[in-house]
């Protein structure tokens, strides 16, 4: 079996973003379990579904001072301000890849994205790279995926 990936899509809300940074640009990661479970007496199994399990954490790497930057600090700033007033945005994450010669896009739906933290900076005089990035954090409450 072979797999190539590439030319992945992050669109938020109705925008394509496209200033990334390095490295992991977009992570998408689920840090409650689905169902908790436990063992009692006697061998018997009791399980729950866990509600938790399905709000996701989102991290995008854009660069400092990019349109897109712009457009997800303005996003950010607007819940900071507005909270009572302003909409969740959705995010769609299209990840593209070439399997056995055929192609298979892995969709990551997100909605109920609302902003987790501020955006970070720093200065450094060693070169470090890092501070022309901002590092955006959201919370997703509601994740789909599917393989087409």
């Amino acid at each position: 079996m072979e797999s190539y990936t590439g030319q992945d899509i992050i669109k938020f809300n109705d925008r394509l973003l496209t200033n990334f940074a390095d490295g992991d640009v977009v992570t998408v990661t689920y840090p409650n379990e689905l169902h908790g479970m436990k063992d009692g007496k006697n061998g018997n199994s009791i399980a729950a579904h866990n509600e938790q399990g399905n709000i996701a954490e989102i991290t995008m790497r854009v660069l400092k001072g990019s349109p897109d930057d712009k457009y997800l600090n303005s996003f950010v700033n607007a819940w900071k301000k507005h909270l009572s007033s302003f909409s969740p945005a959705s995010v769609e994450f299209t990840k593209v890849m070439t399997v056995d010669n055929g192609i298979t896009n892995e969709v990551t739906a997100l909605s109920f994205v609302i902003p987790s933290r501020n955006v970070d900076t720093k200065d450094n005089v060693e070169g470090d790279t890092d501070q022309a990035v901002s590092i955006y954090s959201f919370r997703a409450g509601v994740s789909d995926r599917a393989l087409a």
